[in-house]
Parts: C-alpha cells; sequence; structure tokens
C-alpha cells in the first residue's frame, strides 16, 4: 500500500498546490537517498583518497539522521558490510568522510545510505553506489617508466649549412648553433644579410645568454664584410661551414667571410625577419655531427621550422609574425611504443594504470583510451598525475596489444618562452609507466607493464608544442602498429628511464577532452588556395581536417582569434619564440583521411587552411571544444538579450581556459594566472563545477610555494618565473597581493559553495606561510608597499603600476587585510584557534593602519595618497574594495556606495579587474540597482556591452578592442553578480544549506531568474515584474531552509503557504521556507 499512499499524497499536494494552498514539494516520502557521490564524482576509478567523503541528495524535507555502510561486493552491503557508521543523528548529507578500515588498492568498494526524517522515519535503501581505488603504493607497480629511441634533431655540432634563398626585404637573419638558452634562442651565430641604404653586406654577430637574474641576451659583433655584388631582389645561394670555432662563409661559391669563435659549440639553424616578407627560403640542406642530415624543398608545402608560411617559391620568412626565430625545432618525433601480449583465458576485468610524462595518447586493440591530454599538467618534480582506466570490454583471447604516442606536452616542451618551462628542472623527454592488470573469469591475475620488452619507433609527429602546433606525416605511419597480428622486428627496445621524481598520485579532477563538436559559420576564399574557416566565436580546442590528394600534399592550418584586413588570419606570435597555433599535415595519399592534432588545444575564431587540394567541401575543416569537462551548475537568463549575451561569453571564456586549472588565455601563454582567477572565481563556482579542478590545481599552489613562503603568480611554474629574484621574474616586487590572493579566495569559494571544509584545512599551512612571508614585505605598523602589481586592466589601459586604479599600496594593502581575514576565518572553521586569534589581530592592525592612512573620516570617503602622502579624490576601486572587504569604519559604508555610485553615474566604469569584481554587487546592495543595471548593459567603452555590440562572444584582456587575448575571464565576474544579485540566487549558509533568495530589481527589466544545482538539489530564483506587480518565485531543495527577501516597493506581499514572516528589512519583507517551490506575489501599487 505504500506506493499508492505516496500516490494519493502526491496527488493530493497537487491540487492543493494548484489552488495555491500549500507550497509545492520536491520530494516524495517514500523515496530513498539518490544521486551519490564520492569524492564529487558519481563513480570514481583509481581513487587514492585515504578517506573519501560520501554524499547524497536526501528525499525528506528535514534529515535527522543517516546510516551509512560500505561494503567490498554489492552483496556485502547487507550480509558483511566493511564498515557501518550506525545511524548517526545529524542533518548533514554532503562532505560525509568514510571511516572504517583503510582501504586496498585495487578494490571497489560498494556504498549506500539511509536516511531518517525529523519525524524519525527511515527511508529505504538508497540504490548502492561505488567508488574504486587505484594503486595505492609504491610497492603496486611493476611498471617501468620507457621513453621513445634515443635522438636528438636539428642539434649539430660541426656542420655544413647550405641555403637557396631570395632577400626580398632589408634584410634576413641566418641562425646557426642557436640554442634554446633564456626565453629566445639566446645562444646563437646570427649572420645578417642586409642591404639597405648601407649597400649589401654581411654582419656577423654572436648572441650570448648571461643566465643568473638577467634575461636580456647580449649581442657581440663578429665581423662586417661589405659585398660588392647586390643581395636585394636576386636568388643567393649562402653557405656556411663550421667546424669547431672556425667558420667559413660563401655566397654564391666564393668565400667572403673566416671567423674564428668558439662561443657556441652545436644547436640548430633558422631564419629571422624584422619585416613581412623579409626573404624566402627555396631550399635549404644541413648536415653535419651529432643529428642526421636534412635537406628541404618545401615542395608540396611542408614546412618544419617552427614559422613562417610556405610559397610556391619557398619558405617565407617572418610572415606575419616578424622578430620571431623559425628555426627547425631541436626536438625528436613523438615516438610510438607499444607490447604485444596474449590472454589465453576469458577475462572478468581489466584495469589500465598510468601516468605521463608529457601527453600520453594510449590505445587497446588500436581504440584510443583515456585523455592525451589528461587532468593537466603539474611540476613534474613534485607531483605526477595517475589515472586509471576500466579496458575490460576492449581485451579478448589470443593477440593484443598495448600502444602509446607520447607526446611533448609540458615536459618536454622545447620552444624557448617567457616562463622557461624549456629550462624547467624536470624537462625531460616524454615518458611513460603503464600497467594493465588482468583479471581473468577464475579469478586468477595478469599484469602487462612497461619496461625494456616494450618496442619502440620515432612516429609519424614529427613535431609537437602545446604553442607551436604540430606536423604530422601520415606517410609515416606504420600501418596496423597499435593492432594485433603486425610485426616489430624493425622497431628497438624501448629504454627504460628515470622519468619525473615526483610523487605519483591519483588525477581525481575531470579530463581534459572534446565536449562539443561544432561546423564553422562561414568560409572565404581570401587568396587562390587559401581558406579562411570562421566558428562564429573563439572557442579552445582544435581543427578538425578531411581531405583527400595526392600523397607527399601538405595541409597547413594556423588558427587565430582575428583576420587581418585582407582576410587572412593574424598569426598569433608573443612570449615564445616561435609562431603559435600552426598545424600540418602531410597526406598519405590514400583516399579520405582525417586528422586532428593531438597533443594540445588552441584558442580561435578562425583557421586559415592553406594547401587544401582543389575546393574544400561541406565538412572540410570542422572544430572540437576541448576544456576541463565540468559539468554545468549554475544558470541565468533575463529579458534583457544584452545580459544574456554577456553572461554567455562570461562562461564561455571561463570554460575556454579551464584546461587543469584557471588559464588567462587559450591562445597565447595557457598559464594559471592566479590573479586572473580570483576576479572570476565567484562566477565560476556559481555556473560550473569546480571542485575537483580546483582542487587539484591548488595542490599546483602547495607545490609551487617557496621556502620563503612566497607564492608565484602562475601555478603550474618553474623555479625561474613567478617569483622575487628570478630571471623571468626580474623585479623585485614580492609579494602581489591580488595574485597571491587566490591562495584564499578559491578555498573560500569552494566552502561557500560545497560546505567543504577539508579544503580549507589542506591548504591551511601554504595560507599561513604566504601571510606570514607577506608580512615580511607589508609590514607593520603602516603595512604600505608601493610595489608589486595592482588592479589591472584599467579603463584607460593597463601598465604596472596602475596609478589610474587608485595606487599600488591602497589596492595591495587592502587586499593583505582579505587574505588575513579570509585565513582568520577559515582557521576558526578548521579548529585552529590559536591562528584564528593571530590572524584576526593581523587583519585589525592592518585595518586600522589603513584607515589611518586612506579614510576621510569628513567627507565619508577613502581618499588617495601620493608618495609625499598628498591627499588627492577618491577613485572608484580605493572605495570598492574597503567596502566589500569589510573595512570601513561601521556605521560609514552606505556613504562610502553613495560616493562609488555618484563617481559612476559621472565618469562611467573606470575600474580595471579587481573594481569590477565587486562593483555591481556594491551597488545593488546599498540601494543603486538602477546604476548597476545601466553600468552592466553599456554599450560604450569600456563596458562589457561595447565587445557584444562589436560582435564579440568572449571577453578581452583589456576594456579595448585593441586588446592583445579576446578570450580572457577576468572580468567575467559579471555573471556571479546577475546571478547572486540582479535574480538574487546565493548561498545564504555554506553549501547552501541555506538558500538565499534577494534580488536588487532595477527599473526596466521585466524579468531575470538563476538556477543552481547544488549539492543538496536544484535551488532557483525568479522573477518578473508586469503592470507594476511583481511574482517572484523561489525554489529549496530537500533537507535545506529558505530564506526569502521579497521586495516591498511593489506593493503588499502575498506569500504562499509554507512562508514564515519574519520581518520588514529595508525595502525587503523577509520570509523562511522549508523545501519547496514557492510563488510570492505582490499586489501593486
Amino acid at each position: 500500500m505504500l506506493p499508492l499512499i505516496g500516490s494519493l499524497r502526491s496527488l493530493l499536494l497537487g491540487v492543493l498546490a494548484a489552488a495555491g494552498l500549500v507550497a509545492t514539494p520536491l520530494y516524495a516520502a517514500d523515496q530513498a537517498p539518490a544521486e551519490l557521490r564520492t569524492e564529487y564524482a558519481a563513480a570514481p576509478l583509481g581513487l587514492d583518497t585515504a578517506a573519501p567523503r560520501l554524499a547524497w541528495r536526501s528525499p525528506v524535507a528535514r534529515q535527522s539522521a543517516y546510516r551509512i555502510r560500505v561494503a567490498t561486493s554489492e552483496a556485502g552491503l547487507e550480509r558483511a558490510p566493511l564498515w557501518d557508521s550506525g545511524k548517526v543523528t545529524s542533518a548533514d548529507n554532503v562532505q560525509i568522510a568514510y571511516a572504517g578500515p583503510a582501504l586496498a588498492s585495487r578494490q571497489r568498494y560498494w556504498w549506500q545510505v539511509q536516511v531518517w526524517d525529523e519525524g524519525g522515519n527511515a527511508t529505504g535503501w538508497s540504490i548502492p553506489a561505488w567508488w574504486e581505488t587505484g594503486l595505492l603504493g609504491a610497492s603496486d607497480w611493476q611498471a617501468q617508466w620507457i621513453s621513445g629511441p634515443a635522438r636528438r634533431d636539428h642539434d649539430w655540432g660541426d656542420l655544413t649549412l647550405d641555403a637557396d634563398l631570395t632577400l626580398t626585404g632589408k634584410s634576413v637573419d641566418v641562425l646557426f648553433r642557436a640554442l634554446p638558452n633564456g626565453k629566445t634562442y639566446g645562444d646563437a651565430y646570427v649572420w645578417t644579410l642586409a642591404d639597405d641604404k648601407n649597400g649589401p653586406e654581411l654582419i656577423q654577430t654572436v648572441r650570448r645568454y648571461p643566465g643568473g637574474m638577467s634575461s636580456a641576451i647580449k649581442m657581440e659583433r663578429l665581423g662586417q664584410v661589405k659585398l660588392t655584388a647586390p643581395l636585394k631582389g636576386r636568388r643567393i645561394a649562402l653557405s656556411i661551414r663550421a667546424e669547431g670555432g672556425h667558420i667559413v662563409t660563401r655566397i654564391d661559391g666564393a668565400v667572403v667571410a673566416t671567423v674564428d669563435n668558439d662561443a657556441h659549440k652545436h644547436g640548430t639553424i633558422g631564419f629571422a625577419g624584422k619585416e613581412a616578407g623579409a626573404a624566402t627560403i627555396h631550399a635549404v640542406r644541413v648536415s653535419g655531427t651529432q643529428s642526421p642530415a636534412v635537406a628541404y624543398d618545401f615542395a608540396g608545402g611542408d614546412n618544419p621550422f617552427s614559422g613562417g608560411s610556405v610559397s610556391r617559391d619557398g619558405l617565407v620568412v617572418a610572415s606575419g609574425v616578424p622578430g620571431v626565430d623559425l628555426v627547425l625545432p631541436i626536438e625528436a618525433p613523438a615516438p610510438l611504443v607499444r607490447r604485444a601480449f596474449r590472454l589465453a583465458k576469458p577475462v572478468a576485468s581489466a584495469r589500465l594504470y598510468y601516468a605521463g610524462a608529457g601527453m600520453p595518447r594510449l590505445s587497446v586493440n588500436g581504440s584510443v583510451v583515456g585523455s592525451s591530454l589528461g587532468a593537466g599538467f603539474t611540476a613534474y618534480d613534485k607531483r605526477v598525475l595517475g589515472y586509471a582506466l576500466d579496458v575490460t570490454s576492449l581485451l579478448r583471447r589470443g593477440e593484443n596489444v598495448l600502444g602509446a604516442e607520447l607526446g611533448r606536452g609540458w615536459y618536454g616542451l622545447t620552444d624557448p618562452n617567457e616562463w622557461y618551462f624549456h629550462a624547467a628542472p624536470w624537462h625531460a623527454e616524454p615518458a611513460l609507466k603503464a600497467q594493465l592488470e588482468v583479471t581473468y573469469t577464475d579469478g586468477t591475475r595478469e599484469t602487462i607493464a612497461t619496461d625494456g620488452s616494450w618496442r619502440t619507433l620515432s612516429g609519424p609527429t614529427l613535431g609537437d608544442s602545446v604553442h607551436r602546433g604540430e606536423r604530422f606525416d601520415a606517410r609515416l605511419v606504420p600501418a596496423g602498429w597499435d593492432r594485433a597480428g603486425f610485426r616489430d622486428r624493425k622497431w628497438q627496445a624501448a629504454p627504460v628511464v628515470a622519468g619525473p621524481a615526483g610523487q605519483l598520485v591519483a588525477a581525481n579532477s575531470e579530463a581534459i577532452e572534446p565536449v562539443e563538436n561544432i561546423a564553422p559559420v562561414a568560409v572565404k576564399e581570401v587568396a587562390p588556395g587559401v581558406h579562411v574557416y570562421d566558428f562564429g566565436r573563439i572557442v579552445a580546442g582544435w581543427p578538425v581536417l578531411k581531405v583527400s590528394g595526392p600523397r607527399g600534399l601538405t595541409v597547413s592550418m594556423v588558427a587565430s582569434e582575428r583576420v587581418a584586413e585582407d582576410g587572412r588570419v593574424v598569426p598569433a606570435a608573443g612570449l615564445i619564440d616561435a609562431q603559435l597555433q600552426t598545424d600540418r599535415y602531410t597526406l598519405a595519399g590514400k583516399g579520405a583521411e582525417q586528422w586532428e592534432p593531438r597533443f594540445g588545444y588552441r584558442g580561435f575564431r578562425y583557421v586559415q587552411v592553406d594547401g587544401f587540394p582543389g575546393t574544400p567541401g561541406e565538412g572540410a575543416l570542422t572544430a572540437r571544444i576541448v576544456h576541463s569537462a565540468v559539468a554545468h551548475t549554475g544558470s541565468f537568463a533575463s529579458a534583457d538579450p544584452l545580459l544574456n549575451q554577456i553572461d554567455f561569453a562570461a562562461i564561455a571564456s571561463i570554460l575556454n581556459n579551464l584546461h587543469g586549472f584557471q588559464t588567462d588565455t587559450p591562445t597565447y601563454e595557457k598559464n594559471g594566472w592566479s590573479g586572473d582567477a580570483q576576479a572570476s572565481a565567484g562566477a565560476a563556482a556559481r555556473s560550473l563545477d569546480v571542485a575537483r579542478v580546483w582542487t587539484k590545481w591548488l595542490a599546483d599552489f602547495r607545490d609551487a610555494q617557496s621556502e620563503k613562503g612566497e607564492v608565484p603568480e602562475i601555478a603550474p611554474t618553474t623555479p625561474l618565473y613567478g617569483y622575487e629574484n628570478t630571471p623571468g621574474w626580474n623585479v623585485i616586487w614580492g609579494p602581489t597581493t591580488p595574485w597571491d590572493a587566490a591562495a584564499m579566495i578559491l578555498p573560500w569559494e569552494l566552502y561557500t559553495t560545497y560546505g567543504d571544509t577539508r579544503i580549507l584545512a589542506d591548504n591551511q599551512d601554504m595560507q599561513r606561510r604566504l601571510v606570514d612571508y607577506t608580512a615580511t614585505f607589508i609590514k607593520a605598523p603602516d603595512f604600505q608597499r608601493s610595489a608589486g602589481l595592482s588592479e589591472w586592466a584599467s579603463a584607460g589601459g593597463m601598465d604596472y603600476s596602475n596609478s589610474r586604479g587608485g595606487g599600488i599600496d591602497a589596492v595591495t594593502t587592502a587586499y593583505f587585510f582579505h587574505q588575513a581575514d579570509l585565513l582568520a576565518k577559515s582557521s576558526a572553521i578548521v579548529g585552529k584557534a590559536d591562528d584564528a586569534a593571530r590572524y584576526t589581530k593581523l587583519a585589525e592592525d592592518i585595518r586600522t593602519a589603513y584607515n589611518a592612512r586612506y579614510w576621510d573620516a569628513r567627507r565619508g570617503w577613502y581618499r588617495t595618497v601620493d608618495a609625499k602622502g598628498a591627499a588627492g579624490p577618491p577613485t572608484q576601486v580605493q572605495n570598492i574594495l574597503p567596502l566589500a572587504f569589510g573595512m570601513v569604519p561601521p556605521g560609514r559604508e552606505q556613504g562610502v556606495a553613495d560616493t562609488i555610485a555618484r563617481d559612476v553615474d559621472k565618469q562611467g566604469l573606470r575600474t580595471g579587474v579587481y573594481g569590477a569584481r565587486y562593483l555591481l554587487e556594491i551597488l545593488s546592495d546599498y540601494g543603486h540597482a538602477n546604476l548597476a543595471y545601466r553600468v552592466a548593459t553599456r554599450t560604450d567603452e569600456p563596458s562589457w556591452g561595447w565587445w557584444i555590440k562589436n560582435g564579440h562572444k568572449t571577453m578581452f584582456e583589456t576594456w579595448s578592442l585593441n586588446s592583445r587575448s579576446r578570450d580572457h575571464h577576468y572580468f567575467a565576474s559579471i555573471a556571479d553578480w546577475m546571478r547572486q544579485r540582479l535574480a538574487g540566487l546565493r548561498p545564504g549558509a555554506p553549501g547552501y544549506k541555506v538558500v538565499l533568495v534577494k534580488p536588487a530589481i532595477p527599473d526596466g527589466l521585466a524579468s531575470a531568474e538563476a538556477a543552481m544545482d547544488t549539492a543538496h538539489g536544484r535551488a532557483f530564483s525568479g522573477w518578473k515584474v508586469d503592470a507594476g506587480k511583481l511574482t517572484l518565485t523561489a525554489e529549496v531543495p530537500a533537507n535545506t531552509t529558505g530564506e526569502i527577501w521579497v521586495p516591498t516597493r511593489f506593493g503588499t506581499v502575498v506569500p504562499p503557504a509554507g512562508a514564515q514572516r519574519l520581518r520588514e528589512d529595508k525595502g525587503y519583507s523577509l520570509y523562511r521556507t522549508g523545501p519547496g517551490r514557492f510563488t510570492f506575489t505582490t499586489g501593486g501599487k
């Protein structure tokens, strides 16, 4: 009878709800707990957490107790549980830590839960869920690290370089014995062929990278030879012979210069031009010691260099990226590794455990498994991520094959760059550690692990770089190499290598993988044989090429955010000494072929395709959107199309920059800049399930923290960038508190959104050491420091001092207060009372000093103060931050908000990233909702609407349309304002245990709504105004409480049944509810 009773009850409640007599319930009493999660995942495989946290959605309005049982089999849950919590009196249904016996490796753990409502009635048991552990100890691993053939291309000692070229500009540089030292090819011989106002000449120079704290390259002239024959406009045969320190140069067969210099002993060759189209290289040949000889005539369109484009005549130097060194990268092709093995019995289950130093692309019997990008990279000398896959269905009796192609990723990156990843202490050739464990149906087990018995061969990916792109020759694919029946006798034994030194830990966050396929919205032939594909908006991912054509033809794809006036793409460049995002595919000539990059992602709207045979048909080029595969949890919609477009741009920009951590741009740097992330953290947490990826990233910050306590501005990083006194960060800024604050803000957002206290505890030591380090620079008693990074990307431009943003010291000190304040609060939450008291006092001392210096008590605002102590007018950011952080003297908050409002109303938006983060929230909270809405929907510069008005669907690095990057996320903070203030949905207690609904409704907007998929269920706030009457609807999930603030300016509030009125408060009526759907109306004025 219980199901019938439940049905009658639901029917009765539905009738009553339709009559407006009760709120609509979101649960039924006869339901069991559902949507069980372990460490935020439905069924995690390979978990290594010692005490996994369990969560479920409770079906009862008020949970009073729960009981969990865990077993090593589903049947054992009832008969022989490993752990039974017993009945625990608690309303908690999230963040419940497993407290049973120690977990074992390779074990699936089944669990289920039942709960009791507030009347003491028990639900049934949930449908069982499970988690599975991976290899928990070093002794569980039989596998060894293996790599590919010991091969180093393009690194010659003695050499002969022959180049057939035409000088079409004023000069061209020829590099040899070039090495990626410093931020460029800082060690090199550079021979310049010039023909300008000084006449034809050969200028011989040596570059030297001094090392140490300097990043500047020293140039020394070795010779300057006046030539008799003109160089410009004619074909030249250049030959350079270097034997030891003796270098002989010939032009058209005649010796023109001899130099003796032994500064450099080996390296690669390349070209560079200071102007676009400086020269055309028709052919180049290099032979010498240490590396194989090469010869390129660029026939068919292939280009092995790190930039430039290929025309009918050859390689065009500096085509679109003047000043970049176009070299033959010092790297070997991505190796293939394989192991054939036989399985003699039926397979019950199989797990593939692996870790990659780089980006391994694994396959089982030809089927690709996992993601080559994994869950992101780490500092490999600290931490290496391991993965577990269920490959049972891919195995069969008889011969099987495990295969992998080893991409470089960040581990083997060779392009010199601003951040010195090419010189990281963990840098090496890509490697793989893999272990397949097969369990047969008879219970026996067999292990196939990487070791010296594996076979390897240089593969068809001739070059791969996360920045530069990939070069793939399909003619070199060994047919069937990753399947049974292939004979690998000509392959060599895979070398066993040391591998990275970092601790191997489970990758518990989402993989970076394709999440959507898109087609271009337009295709244009901008020149004969040159097609530009427009995908309508900037995305992060890669192009997919479908082509048929002759063997040996090369198709190039250049991905970019923008196009030039002639319709061609503008190649991305900057901070990496290479042309960026350029992929080249050489056809096998065997009918229809499809290829896509494997070892990195690009940020682009446009893709320029050169060399496509004939006219590309429909579907010739599509794209995959690629990012950390997080779920969408929050949404926003309104009656204003512009707001909806801005919201789309905000979330798209966050996702385009989510690749194992929050990057600053998917096109250029791809770095985890902390200051960017803390600005958009609220928008991300209220829109996407970022719990696992942020947990991984915060571990990256802990790994990166120096012994002194300094946390670099990017993570992961190298010891050469992001710290004081390093060559990549060669100014002594010390702490940069707006950036460093991410170490506090990200854990706090996870606590607020998910009720996660473990994330606070895990990061306590890092936070404490960071604040203590910062206190050695921003010292008592005045806590001032006029150095470092401050407000960023202010209206009017971007600079390092940002005096327009209120002064470095004011912003820096405000953020130092915020750090100390958050640390004090989190210390109290995790039970560290002494730390809580200590940092509460520090925060109070900072607040006192700040207010003594900047607070103008007579006028009721914060003034600027110059280096001489002279007071100036208030700025927006200097008033926004103290008000947002709780630094304003009690009782004076409204006056500060009014000051901000007056300034914004008069001058418009004048903030950068950090002022914009809080501006709209402050205006909405302090009675200026109309102004907040006007600012949010402006379409002149600077504004969010300015980008939308000009046809863009992502957010820019600066307010200006001339911004370098058109896909930055730090201005996405506006999306948080839309959800929390405009629609009015926010957490009233950690983890949405209290759902707070409090919209700040402006004039002129007819409706807005926001939803959030919380740990307890769906929360919702939606309102509409029609003919002066307000309808406000709130949804409160089971086992939570609702606090609903209904604006009273629309008339008398008519509450639904089940809503308890508490009080009137500053233009709102406050109601408390239980779970359910509640609709409030007003009678109108």
